[in-house]
């Protein structure tokens, strides 16, 4: 399927990743209809690689980078556990942080849209991905088109539910005539925002696994920098599919606002 959103009110989870200045977000999209199950499969892929009943185990892209928290730990006495040949907390942490990626993408319904940006804080690199989420949601040429009713936010800062709600007011005012309507009459495809702590859902952590991923990707030259395109941009085309809409996003808002007059920051951007 091409890289592009389909005909879906989807929920996004967003999660970001710092270092050296670069501000890199990443926002994994899923159709509201599909939520449930792709949360079962995360739970079950959880259980598998972890162990536990619950399949909560939390996991933060920096610890496994790192070879730290429990879920290497976890990982690293799996992998014995299964007969699988001895590894270090660091290897098996590294293995678990690849096999995620992958996991992330074989999930069909999903799709994952991320963006760098130099900056000293997160909030520009928010505005930016907010705005490339709407240029790709406007670009179905007869309605209905896909939608945005929710979005999920990583965390408890009030300014990232702001730029949401900035780069909305801006993108609408500027683009009257583009919006996919749900119905005839006021009512817009982008709808709310709310936070939520990483350990409470998958699917803001597998936002921050994405996100840590793209960031190695665009510091560093040496591997685990190959991650985020070998694991999951190529996995994903392995199954016929794109996972990754980062790309197709910042040419639909290029060329839907080339003068950016939303005030974006598109000319920043950095992907993967």
């Amino acid at each position: 399927m091409a890289a592009r959103l389909r005909n879906e009110d989807y929920i996004a989870f967003l999660d970001e990743s710092e270092q050296d200045k670069l501000q890199v977000v990443s926002g994994v999209l899923i159709p509201a209809r599909w939520l449930r199950p792709a949360e079962r499969r995360w739970k079950d892929f959880i259980r598998d690689h972890v162990g536990g009943r619950s399949g909560r185990v939390e996991l933060k892209s920096r610890k496994l980078l790192k070879g730290k928290g429990g879920a290497a730990l976890h990982a690293q006495a799996r992998i014995l556990q299964s007969g699988g040949s001895p590894l270090s907390i660091q290897s098996a942490a590294w293995q678990l942080y690849r096999d995620a990626l992958q996991h992330i993408a074989r999930t069909t319904e999903l799709r994952v849209l991320t963006v760098g940006l130099p900056a000293k804080r997160a909030l520009p690199a928010y505005r930016l991905w907010h705005a490339m989420a709407y240029a790709a949601l406007v670009q179905r040429p007869h309605a209905p088109r896909p939608r945005l009713p929710f979005t999920i936010i990583d965390g408890e800062d009030a300014a990232f539910r702001g730029a949401h709600d900035l780069m909305a007011y801006r993108f609408y005012r500027r683009f009257a005539g583009h919006q996919p309507y749900i119905a005839a009459g006021p009512e817009w495809f982008v709808g709310g925002s709310a936070h939520q702590d990483s350990a409470l859902h998958p699917f803001v952590q597998t936002a921050d696994l994405v996100a840590g991923a793209a960031r190695v990707a665009l510091l560093s030259s040496q591997p685990p920098s190959t991650w985020y395109a070998t694991y999951l941009q190529d996995s994903s085309r392995t199954h016929g599919r794109d996972v990754d809409i980062s790309a197709y996003a910042l040419d639909c808002l290029k060329a839907l606002d080339p003068s950016d007059s939303c005030a974006s920051g598109w000319a920043g951007a950095r992907i993967v």
